[in-house]
């Protein structure tokens, strides 16, 4: 196990960084491991986890999963991004703002931050191709999210029980 940070980049608000353990390398990505406490980082703050998450990612593949261990709101948020880079530190993604995510508590699905998104488009900070591409991912992730049926989905709550 080694620690390193992910740097989550939002055009145009900054990078936001997590150090995080890297844990694991297998089929389906690379698995980061944030206790509690865990230190964060953003352009105005700066803090500790207060629950528990762990974060799946893999080079070439346009998203990046969180499973969030909040006990008031268990969920598994799908980061729409471009595709994550290893770097010297640890690991690097530009957020493209869309964001699937599983309500573990009632099985919902929703895709969050259209908002955001829409002002990156109109101001200009993303892409048409880059637009596109958040749109399609996030469309696909929510239907995968409501299926359930990638073996991933449910590793990943097993590996965030076994941390806390």
């Amino acid at each position: 196990m080694r620690r390193v940070r992910l740097s989550k980049v939002k055009r145009p608000g900054g990078v936001f960084w997590f150090d995080f353990w890297q844990f694991l390398e297998d089929g389906d990505g690379t698995w980061l491991r944030g206790p509690a406490g865990s230190p964060w980082g953003a352009p105005h703050a700066n803090g500790a986890l207060s629950v528990p998450v762990l974060v799946l990612l893999a080079p070439g593949r346009p998203w990046v999963a969180w499973w969030v261990g909040d006990p008031a709101d268990r969920r598994l948020e799908i980061d729409v991004c471009l595709p994550p880079e290893a770097t010297g530190a640890g690991w690097r993604y530009i957020d493209l703002e869309l964001d699937p995510v599983l309500h573990e508590r009632d099985s919902r699905v929703e895709i969050e931050d259209w908002d955001e998104y829409e002002e990156a488009c109109r101001n200009g900070w993303m892409s048409v191709d880059d637009a596109a591409l958040a749109r399609a991912t996030a469309e696909d992730r929510a239907e995968a999210l409501r299926r359930r049926t990638e073996p991933w989905q449910e590793r990943g709550w097993q590996l965030l029980s076994e941390q806390t």
